[in-house]
């Protein structure tokens, strides 16, 4: 599964990718992100800032379409509500 968000014009948020670990490293990660980013270049303008998190090791995935780290430019930060 897979998600993106946004305001629907100017900034979109790739979020929440997840395959079960029994299925990992099967390629379905790969196709998830296949099908966001083909929706992303149907509906997003050329001037759209597409940005996401990577946990762990999941940049390798990430960079496949191309994405690359923001840092030292920009850094992550996140605000948990307890």
């Amino acid at each position: 599964m897979g998600r993106v968000i946004g305001d629907g014009g100017c900034n979109f948020e790739v979020v929440d990718i997840a395959v079960h670990p029994d299925y990992q490293r099967q390629g379905l990660g790969t196709l998830v992100m296949a099908a966001i980013m083909s929706y992303i270049e149907d509906n997003a303008p050329k001037s759209a800032y597409v940005s996401l998190i990577a946990d762990h090791h999941a940049s390798a995935l990430y960079v496949k379409f191309g994405f690359k780290p923001t840092a030292p430019g920009s850094i992550g930060m996140a605000h948990r509500i307890r």
